[in-house]
């Protein structure tokens, strides 16, 4: 009997690639912000919500950079795009380094917004839908993960430059050294990153009702016919508002009810950590138990975290519950990275992914563009976040219940053309 020859599969290196591109792009320079609004406002005197208009504009950019994603990926594949975001990071990291003015840190965040769009979560998420046949939830979550893993170096590394004794203006130095990692991970994208050109639509044959192999879907002509299409780019701006209000504030507001740095920082690093392992588990338990189960844990969780950070203290149960209250963020945050490709793909199926994971991306960061601002305003205007974390967890509900009626809506018509496609 021939032994089989072992052919080793490149979908491995492009999975790795993937991974280091989200812990560079989304870890070090997206989840780590939270860190600078501090050290950066306290140096140049600026005031929170002034400063936290370049989250508005890094956002507004990404928007509308995903509402041509499909457009511009069909046109210049993946890795010349890939490579473009690269980078625009750069040149994000080092205006930031350099800049003394809110003009300055602006046009960084145009930079950044582009950059986050072709290296992030939509461009993540295509390479995983190219590239994998099978099990993509478990897939994409442990590319997206990557965040998690990112972010905790941002913490660990990067924090004690950023508020280094003696030196208001630490921060320069660390956006400098993360210039140096978005070099070294652009580079292997230039000389392992290959392209691949796949119709979504061909990926899965009729046959394969695997959660984790996706569907074959509707057109997109179909797709926008649907009214649950719109209510689904609604819920997905208001997730994206609420959460990233939340991920915005929820640092500061530990600053701010007195608890020590030290101990902001070992919170943050733990959940950034535990990030990881809360983005594999969404993909994981969307390829085990479907979509209505996974997401109605997230949003569980969310709410949670919302509303136990009304509680916190730096007394010894308060310090207690930031921590607990980190735990349920992880399981929360997937809502807005994880779960936005699979519930274009849940929802559509393949056949028109690149179009619609490129809407419900531009749905999620423009709800970032306003959820950033917000909590900052809401914080200048009372003296406190609280209210913040009341509103948004009123907004976690609605949505939760909103998504409920959409799913079963586009179950029905996935079954409806499952069933024509098994006649024919």
């Amino acid at each position: 009997m021939e032994k089989k020859k072992f052919e080793f599969d490149y979908m491995w290196v492009m999975m790795g690639l993937a991974f280091l591109m989200v812990a560079t792009s989304l870890g070090l320079c997206s989840s780590g912000r939270a860190n600078y609004l501090t050290a950066i406002c306290d140096a140049l005197h600026f005031g929170r919500g002034a400063f936290s208009i370049n989250d508005s504009i890094r956002y507004i950019v990404t928007t509308i950079a995903n509402l041509f994603f499909g457009k511009t990926v069909a046109r210049f594949g993946t890795k010349k795009l890939i490579i473009a975001g690269f980078m625009c990071l750069i040149c994000f990291a080092f205006i930031n380094s350099i800049a003394t003015s809110l003009i300055g840190f602006y046009i960084a965040s145009v930079f950044l917004g582009v950059g986050l769009c072709w290296t992030g979560t939509t461009m993540a998420s295509t390479v995983v839908n190219l590239w994998c046949t099978k099990n993509k939830g478990t897939f994409t979550g442990a590319v997206l993960a990557a965040n998690g893993v990112g972010g905790a170096i941002a913490i660990q590394v990067l924090s004690p430059i950023i508020f280094e004794k003696g030196n208001p203006f630490g921060y320069q130095n660390s956006y400098r050294l993360v210039c140096v990692f978005l070099a070294i991970v652009l580079a292997l994208i230039i000389f392992l990153y290959r392209e691949k050109e796949i119709e979504p639509g061909t990926q899965v044959g009729k046959k394969k009702k695997a959660r984790g192999a996706g569907w074959v879907g509707m057109k997109y002509k179909d797709a926008v016919k649907k009214p649950y299409f719109y209510v689904a780019l609604v819920c997905m701006f208001l997730i994206g508002m609420y959460l990233q209000g939340l991920g915005n504030i929820a640092t500061p507001h530990l600053y701010d009810v007195g608890i020590p740095v030290a101990t902001v920082a070992a919170i943050s690093s733990l959940a950034s950590l535990l990030l990881t392992a809360g983005k594999f588990s969404s993909g994981f338990m969307y390829d085990r138990l479907g979509m209505r189960i996974t997401m109605n844990i997230c949003y569980a969780c969310s709410f949670i975290s919302l509303v136990s950070l009304i509680f916190v203290d730096n007394s010894r149960a308060g310090i207690c519950l930031a921590y607990m209250r980190g735990i349920f963020t992880t399981f929360a945050l997937p809502l807005e990275t994880v779960m936005v490709p699979l519930f274009a793909s849940e929802l559509f199926g393949n056949r028109c992914f690149d179009k619609t994971v490129g809407l419900f991306a531009a749905a999620s960061t423009a709800g970032f563009a306003v959820g950033s601002p917000l909590g900052n305003i809401i914080f200048d205007f009372f003296g406190s976040y609280n209210i913040a974390f009341a509103l948004f967890g009123g907004v976690a509900v609605f949505v939760a219940i909103a998504m409920q009626f959409i799913l079963s809506a586009a179950n029905r018509d996935r079954r409806a053309i499952e069933a024509a496609a098994d006649q024919k």
